[in-house]
């Protein structure tokens, strides 16, 4: 399966980050990694993104990188973006 990133820096103000664009396929994975730009910001997530082992973050830590990978569910008919691995620079 195809993986993707995307390396969203220097946040000026709050974010949406939009599902993906046809959605995905069983097990394909999505890293995204966000920072601020030296001022907290909001983030909202479109709706084909849930919680997994860790919530969807809704903020970012003041000039810290937030990394999240997700993978593709189709499990239970799920067919979601599901938050899998979650890390927050120390």
């Amino acid at each position: 399966t195809p993986d993707d990133a995307g390396d969203l820096t220097a946040l000026a103000s709050a974010v949406t980050i939009a599902d993906p664009n046809g959605g995905g396929v069983s097990f394909q994975k999505l890293l995204i990694r966000i920072k601020d730009n030296g001022t907290a910001r909001a983030i909202t997530w479109g709706a084909n993104y849930v919680a997994g082992g860790y919530p969807l973050p809704s903020t970012t830590v003041l000039s810290k990188i937030t990394t999240c990978g997700f993978m593709y569910n189709t499990a239970n008919g799920l067919n979601k973006w599901q938050l899998v691995g979650f890390a927050q620079e120390a």
